[in-house]
């Protein structure tokens, strides 16, 4: 243990936003009817763990992911010989993107009979405030993504489901929402928060997407706020205040806060039909670390941040004891690692324990991940700021220098820390 807790020296961090801001847009000119969304290529995401690979006969087949977000329905005849189908989850790069994404293979496999490919927002219920704008969308080979008309939404199952010929990349999404949908604020910050449309709206309806005059599935865009004609109101549940310019909302967070802090900011629409209600969750953070162990009270620590040969570290100290996490620096998710670069560790001095982003398991007599991720938002360069947030389930609670493990932890947190290094 002591030298794990080596690698987390006092020192300094830097952290610099990288967000794309929404393309303006005057409130007063553009009316319902002419909301445009420009077609935007996007990458096409890296797989993600282990390939699901099906034999399918003529008899069909169904085919689920293991968390069950996932179904593919081959009915019968839709293959004429066996075939091996390959489901594969890649990243989510689709606009408007909610939960996971599949690469389904062969790419251009042309059926029979159409196939059903059906995903669950279950577990991701606060991203989706509109059913009725869920859908489904496909890759195709320009990179655009096409979103699937005439979608099968099931509120009380929370599914959406389509039927296609071929196969491609595919994700779900929620093509009109309130952007981000989640994010953090640094106290004194402030953030915009955008009303954003992927898709040209027609009319005075939010929820009718223009279809192409070819009939051809609606190409997904950068994204444009909506005109202020289709914005009722703004308002925040929570700490902080908010002030809307027709699709555009700037959130204001409060000058000091003690601990993490929730903001749910609210856009409420109007049509010429109904009434919706977009909303984001925007999370107010301390400078410095704060984090909590197995759902207890918060901490909140100074520190510092900066290089250590090749590692980024963000350390700090209170009257608790030390944290710190290192990892190779830069923005993204970075899940913690048995043996390398991406740990976290709390020696607690109330305890004289050490919570740690590793297990050891007897079985394997070797050191395992603990679950979770660190996940940087921003990470500018010198004098700036590198923030962002982490969670760790099942790691290691060790006495020091002891091999084995006393227990398991869970720590969730946030961090918002200056590179001065």
């Amino acid at each position: 243990m002591k030298k794990l807790l080596s690698v987390f020296l006092p020192v300094f961090l830097l952290l610099a936003a990288c967000k794309k801001d929404p393309k303006p847009v005057d409130p007063d000119t553009e009316q319902p009817g002419k909301i445009p969304s420009d077609p935007e290529a996007r990458p096409v995401g890296d797989p993600i763990g282990d390939p699901i690979i099906t034999t399918v006969t003529p008899a069909g087949a169904t085919i689920t992911s293991e968390d069950g977000s996932f179904k593919l329905r081959i009915p019968v005849g839709a293959v004429t010989e066996n075939i091996d189908i390959v489901v594969q989850e890649v990243v989510n790069t689709v606009q408007g993107g909610v939960g996971r994404s599949f690469q389904l293979l062969p790419h251009g496999k042309i059926f029979a009979k159409p196939v059903t490919i059906e995903f669950s927002w279950a577990g991701n219920e606060s991203w989706v405030n509109i059913p009725e704008a869920m859908g489904i969308a496909w890759q195709d080979d320009k990179d655009f993504w096409r979103l699937v008309k005439a979608p099968v939404v099931n509120k009380a199952q929370k599914t959406v489901s389509v039927q296609t010929d071929h196969f491609s990349n595919w994700a779900l999404l929620q093509w009109l929402q309130l952007n981000p949908v989640a994010t953090t604020v640094t106290e004194g910050g402030q953030t915009t928060l955008s009303v954003t449309s992927y898709i040209p709206l027609a009319g005075d309806d939010l929820l009718s997407p223009l279809v192409p005059a070819d009939g051809q599935d609606v190409t997904l865009g950068e994204g444009r706020p909506l005109p202020g004609s289709f914005i009722k109101s703004w308002a925040v549940g929570g700490v902080g205040t908010v002030k809307g310019n027709g699709g555009l909302g700037t959130y204001s967070a409060p000058a000091t806060v003690a601990k993490p802090e929730i903001a749910n900011v609210t856009a409420t629409l109007k049509d010429s039909k109904r009434q919706l209600m977009v909303v984001s969750t925007v999370t107010v953070i301390p400078d410095g670390i704060s984090f909590r162990v197995d759902g207890g009270a918060w901490i909140n620590f100074p520190a510092h941040s900066g290089f250590d040969d090749t590692n980024f570290e963000i350390s700090g100290m209170g009257e608790e004891g030390y944290f710190g996490i290192s990892w190779s620096g830069g923005a993204g998710g970075f899940a913690w690692q048995r043996t390398g670069k991406t740990v976290l560790v709390f020696a607690d001095m109330r305890t004289a324990r050490n919570c740690t982003s590793i297990w050891y398991d007897k079985v394997l007599k070797r050191y395992t991940p603990a679950g979770g991720a660190l996940n940087v938002s921003e990470f500018g360069g010198k004098g700036e700021m590198v923030s962002g947030s982490f969670t760790m389930s099942g790691g290691g609670v060790f006495i020091d220098n002891d091999q084995d493990p006393i227990g398991k932890s869970s720590i969730e947190g946030y961090f918002s820390v200056r590179h001065d290094l």
